[in-house]
């Protein structure tokens, strides 16, 4: 019993009194902290009680609080998983998200930043920018089903929404607290050398499809072409300043639909910028203003469950992008892989989905050739560095990992060789015997194909062209070499 109650006799004695602790007055919406389980209220008390530490710069107490918590509470335990239990009937009885289990993820994300923050140094040493524009997109527009049957039948009614009034009104606000932490976290993992940077850019007039769809799961998402329009109406400008993205549009949730009331929708998830290759989160903007508590109306978030639920979803999408950038680790050869735990690789512990990210970055990714710092970083090149790549030196072999088939290596080779008046041609040739004709066009970065390329009629927005990569020196600036070139989403690496 004493160490049980050994945080909170130091949070008490950092804080003044019991009465007050975070949980005393986040949880008086819902009946008060007695009418909730101990592990959720001293979750609660640790998150909030070492942020508010941390903020004020005092990084030995944070410390001090998340580590008497974890030694009361060890991470990876079957305490845990029993928690996620708790937190999702809490929220369907209750209303109320703190995440699942409450405010782990969280705490998990907490923990590495106070870390790095220990063992920071002081060098003056200033962190690159990865720089998050946050896209508020006016309109959505699309066939909405009012009835199982209508979903599954792809029927309904014509409606076109607009971005929610909070959302319009509090987006910095709203944007402030639901990535404040996750952008420490991205800063503490690269071990202080890139640090998140947002900005809001509003698309007022800008109209995207939606639809709903319906299978093992159930969508109300962006439809096809939806990310292809938001792309075309952001200026270059934005475009050349933008590592990570995030577009927020107009929920297409049937919120009028007694039928489907208590269907839960997939809304968002993470695809990929106007580049082909940086992230792009997306969301519509009731998943930041309400909970998914059918029974109970679907209430509003607090700010604290905002800045406790939010990170959990942010670390969920990012990781699906950091394993899809680095495929040799094989971190997720399987969709959602570390919800299977036969499928976790030997050397990992632990049971939860955050546990599993905290093995992925400490055994896998902070020690790829590549590092964090540098593959994280999106802006494009500045054009006169590709005025200074040649035809020639494209030519080569590119492999591009893992190897699944004969598609994924080839060569760039000369198809009409540099002349007096023709311009110079390209040709890629894959191991699986399928070749095209590229044409140069570096002033944009590209190989652009023709017809004979079999995906420029299949993928005409995102196979028509090889998006030229250049090499990166240990700053992570760019070099005027070619480092391999993306296409389809795979990156193809020149092999020397």
């Amino acid at each position: 019993m004493r160490l049980r109650r050994a945080v909170s006799f130091l949070i008490v004695a950092l804080i003044g009194g019991a009465a007050d602790l975070p949980s005393s007055h986040l949880l008086e919406p819902w009946g008060g902290p007695a009418a909730f389980p101990p592990l959720y209220r001293q979750s609660i008390d640790a998150l909030f009680t070492a942020t508010d530490a941390y903020q004020q710069h005092d990084f030995q107490t944070a410390s001090r609080i998340v580590h008497s918590f974890w030694d009361q509470h060890p991470p990876g335990t079957a305490e845990w998983a029993s928690a996620i239990s708790d937190a999702a009937l809490l929220a369907r009885t209750k209303g109320v998200n703190f995440g699942a289990p409450a405010c782990y993820y969280a705490l998990r994300m907490l923990t590495e930043c106070v870390a790095w923050r220990l063992r920071e140094p002081d060098d003056g040493r200033q962190p690159h920018s990865a720089r998050l524009t946050v896209i508020l997109v006016g309109q959505s527009s699309g066939i909405q089903a009012t009835s199982p049957r209508e979903l599954q039948e792809h029927q309904g009614r014509a409606v076109t929404h607009r971005l929610h009034p909070s959302m319009a009104a509090n987006a910095a606000a709203i944007v402030e607290q639901s990535t404040w932490l996750f952008g420490e976290y991205v800063q503490a993992i690269t071990d202080g050398r890139l640090a998140l940077r947002s900005s809001i850019v509003p698309l007022p007039d800008v109209t995207v499809p939606v639809e709903m769809t319906s299978g093992s799961m159930q969508f109300a998402t962006l439809a096809a072409g939806a990310e292809e329009k938001v792309w075309q109406a952001i200026p270059q400008a934005v475009k050349s300043v933008t590592d990570w993205w995030w577009i927020i549009y107009p929920s297409h949730f049937p919120e009028d639909s007694p039928e489907l009331a208590g269907t839960e929708f997939i809304t968002g998830g993470i695809g990929l910028g106007p580049d082909g290759q940086s992230p792009a989160f997306l969301i519509d903007d009731l998943w930041l203003l309400r909970k998914p508590s059918p029974l109970l109306g679907r209430p509003p978030y607090t700010e604290a469950e905002r800045r406790a639920y939010l990170p959990e979803w942010f670390q969920h999408e990012f990781f699906h992008h950091l394993y899809r950038s680095y495929p040799e680790f094989r971190l997720e050869a399987k969709d959602h892989q570390w919800f299977d735990r036969q499928t976790w690789p030997a050397d990992f512990t632990g049971l939860l989905e955050p546990d599993y990210y905290t093995e992925s970055l400490h055994k896998r990714l902070q020690s790829a050739s590549v590092p964090l710092h540098i593959a994280l970083r999106y802006t494009p090149p500045p054009k006169d560095l590709f005025r200074k790549i040649t035809p020639a030196m494209l030519r080569g072999k590119y492999r591009s990992a893992p190897v699944e088939n004969g598609w994924h290596q080839g060569t760039i080779e000369w198809n009409q060789p540099p002349g007096a008046r023709a311009q110079p041609r390209l040709r890629w040739i894959n191991s699986a015997g399928a070749s095209w004709v590229l044409t140069p066009d570096l002033n944009n970065g590209l190989l652009q194909t023709e017809p004979d390329n079999p995906y420029y009629l299949k993928e005409p927005q995102r196979g028509r062209a090889f998006r030229v990569v250049l090499r990166r020196g240990a700053d992570g600036e760019y070099l005027p070499e070619v480092a391999g070139f993306q296409f389809l989403e795979r990156f193809y690496a020149r092999i020397p």
